[in-house]
């Protein structure tokens, strides 16, 4: 069983997600929900899915006030899930709140630096004049300033992080595809096993599993594939 493969549990209904966690729990320990899902079934779905002896991942990407930011936090870290995630481009005022309401708790923040569906011309559109490389090591930088310690990016951007952030920081990619998989909705992303090679702690899956005829075999091909 590995942790570092987060399965997505991008799915409509609570019925279709206990099914994949059911299916695979056994080979995984850690499951993401999402808007999608969390819209529909709200915070029982998670208690739910917490009895069933898995870890969760939290996604909702929260970009408010501090204040705000951090009662819906606060609020996740009563659900008992392992990791909530938070844009760094909320600043780090609203960072260093999120990080205060998870104190005491096993519950851990990830701050989100570009979502990886963005290239540099999508940056200029919505007014930033740097590339999406650049725009991600200063938000890597500001979120770790606030004491935050794990990052979502795109394999990408990895080794820049690596490179200039000398803290330890935990290095979550979603979007991660097999090595068959097309982009799909990811404009900067790779196979999972190039985005282990390049030094991700977890990778973030979905469709090639959840769509797969087999859920079980797809999730042993890909942990051949990152010789788990």
């Amino acid at each position: 069983m590995t942790d570092k493969l987060i399965l997505a549990l991008d799915v409509d209904r609570a019925e279709d997600a206990l099914v994949l966690v059911r299916q695979l729990k056994s080979h995984l320990s850690l499951f993401k929900v999402g808007s999608q899902l969390f819209t529909r079934e709200g915070p029982a779905f998670i208690r739910a899915l917490r009895a069933e002896g898995v870890d969760l991942f939290l996604d909702l990407k929260w970009h408010d006030i501090p204040q705000t930011v951090a009662h819906a936090v606060a609020s996740a870290v009563a659900l008992d899930v392992r990791y909530v995630t938070i844009h760094a481009g909320g600043g780090l005022e609203m960072m260093q709140a999120a990080q205060a309401a998870v104190k005491g708790s096993r519950t851990e923040i990830l701050a989100v630096t570009v979502l990886t569906s963005l290239e540099d011309g999508a940056l200029r559109q919505i007014g930033f004049d740097r590339s999406v490389a650049e725009q991600v090591v200063r938000l890597a930088r500001l979120a770790v300033l606030a004491g935050v310690r794990g990052l979502v990016c795109s394999p990408h951007e990895i080794g820049l992080i690596r490179e200039q952030i000398p803290e330890p920081v935990t290095l979550v990619t979603p979007g991660v595809r097999s090595g068959k998989d097309g982009l799909q909705d990811q404009k900067r992303t790779l196979s999972a096993s190039e985005a282990l090679e390049r030094g991700a702690n977890h990778l973030v899956i979905g469709r090639p599993i959840t769509r797969a005829a087999d859920p079980v075999a797809a999730t042993r091909e890909l942990m051949v594939e990152c010789r788990w």
